[in-house]
């Protein structure tokens, strides 16, 4: 396995406070190398290089000299080579029998000494055109130059001391190798302990997390002081927590309605079926009233369980609409018409039915027509009047269906399209589910509803639909 896997594999299994010491202490670690590199490579520049030019500057001084005097190396006077030469820099003249005939410092370590301290290998960025030699410690640079005289060659040779630079650059790396090693301890420690005081929330909202089961549901995770990505997390959560509790309580509250909605017709069945098992048809009354009882909490379960299907459908996003260009004059005329046969103990009116084209599911229309009108006849009493009214103002037509009934409380307003909310409490008729169904078909329909309502005086369902322009 390659190193560059081995380091992937770390990094997927290791855990978030390790990956970020690591990455952490890795980036210090790239970033001193490289700040130490250019401090040590900007002092060498700053300490070298001034040899380099001094001894440059020299050479070309005494060139100059030779070609416009063209002296005779023989009688070099020491003077004059001082004045050539910068401060530091010693000249040494050899003629071509290798013999030294003249030098500026005679003190100077000698040719030969100069060559067995020679170094083979040369100090980074050093000048390719200079001999370097080190010589008891101390650090030496020598540059040549050639001249000829009378037929004779000679070669002038230049040294420059670079010991102190050197020790300098030495005691540099020592310093900044050790900095450098405290640098990578100290990075590692603090990387270690603020990962500790960073993540130890996270790791409190985990545990915390944990503890929390559907009997705690009511519990919290207690939201640090600062007002960081951390506080918010745990506000996130707070509100994911009070999100799943309303879920679930209305689950709990939703499979409570639904057993009660249930049960009544189940025991209703059952105990008209333990009487015709018992009875018989002995008392063909009895036997009548029972088979009635029956057929009519069949046809109360059927109701339930259809309305829940088709909740359970719309919840899933499986409740299927087929839109179509529909005339609602039409769809309003009849619903208004089918309402007055099964209701005739009503005073049902049409009060106006404008023209209007809509792009709408026909069976799902239909249905909500038919839960505001069914809801109207039952909550008014027999002789009551039910008045709908139809009109189109161009890009929105106004659907209101009007009653005369026992009204509603104003404290029930806002709770109507609850699942299983009955406004005459849980022994009124029905499933308390046809407004949940008509709230999801104005919703798919991009209808909104409002209602008014007063007690003893009747209520008002008014319904904004969107009109399609044919022109």
């Amino acid at each position: 396995m390659s190193i560059a896997e081995k380091i992937r594999q770390f990094y997927r299994h290791a855990d978030i406070s390790t990956k970020l010491t690591v990455t952490y202490a890795a980036c210090f670690i790239l970033l001193l190398i490289i700040t130490n590199t250019v401090m040590y490579l900007g002092v060498f520049q700053a300490l070298y290089k001034p040899a380099d030019r001094t001894i440059r500057h020299s050479m070309n001084t005494f060139h100059d000299y030779l070609v416009r005097k063209n002296p005779n190396p023989r009688k070099f006077d020491i003077s004059t080579m001082h004045k050539l030469l910068v401060s530091g820099v010693v000249m040494r003249a050899v003629d071509s029998s290798g013999d030294v005939f003249f030098s500026t410092d005679s003190h100077y370590p000698a040719h030969e000494i100069f060559e067995v301290g020679r170094l083979t290998y040369r100090p980074f960025l050093a000048n390719d055109d200079m001999d370097i030699s080190e010589i008891h410690g101390a650090l030496i640079y020598r540059s040549e130059m050639h001249y000829f005289y009378a037929s004779e060659r000679y070669t002038f040779y230049f040294f420059r001391t670079i010991t102190s630079q050197k020790n300098l650059l030495d005691n540099l790396r020592i310093f900044l190798i050790t900095v450098g090693v405290f640098g990578i301890i100290f990075s590692v420690a603090f990387g270690i302990s603020m990962n500790r005081k960073v993540l130890r929330p996270i790791k409190t909202m985990t545990t915390r997390a944990k503890e929390i089961a559907f009997g705690k549901m009511g519990e919290r995770i207690e939201i640090p002081p600062n007002n960081d990505e951390l506080a918010e997390l745990a506000g996130t959560f707070n509100e994911m927590l009070d999100r799943i509790q309303g879920g679930i309580e209305q689950q709990q509250k939703f499979i409570l309605d639904a057993s009660h909605e249930l049960i009544n017709p189940a025991q209703a069945i059952l105990s008209s079926a333990e009487f015709l098992k018992r009875y018989g048809a002995d008392d063909k009354e009895a036997f009548g009233e029972n088979v009635e009882i029956i057929l009519a909490e069949v046809k109360n379960l059927d109701s339930v369980l259809q309305n829940l299907l088709f909740l359970a459908r719309a919840d899933q996003n499986r409740q299927k609409l087929n839109k179509e260009m529909l005339e609602l004059s039409n769809i309003v005329e009849y619903a208004v018409d089918v309402t007055r046969v099964v209701a005739p103990n009503y005073r049902i009116e049409l009060a106006e039915n404008d023209n209007a084209t809509i792009f709408a599911d026909d069976d799902m229309i239909r249905q909500l027509l038919k839960i505001f009108l069914d809801n109207a006849v039952k909550f008014t009493p027999d002789g009551g009047t039910i008045t709908v009214s139809s009109t189109n103002t161009g890009g929105e037509i106004t659907l209101s269906i009007a009653d005369t009934g026992i009204g509603i409380a104003p404290e029930n307003l806002d709770r109507i399209f609850d699942k299983f909310f009955k406004v005459g409490g849980r022994d009124s008729d029905g499933s308390g589910l046809g407004l949940v169904i008509a709230r999801w078909i104005a919703e798919q329909h991009g209808i909104k509803i409002s209602v008014a309502s007063e007690l003893g005086r009747g209520t008002t369902f008014t319904l904004k639909i969107p009109a399609v322009s044919l022109s």
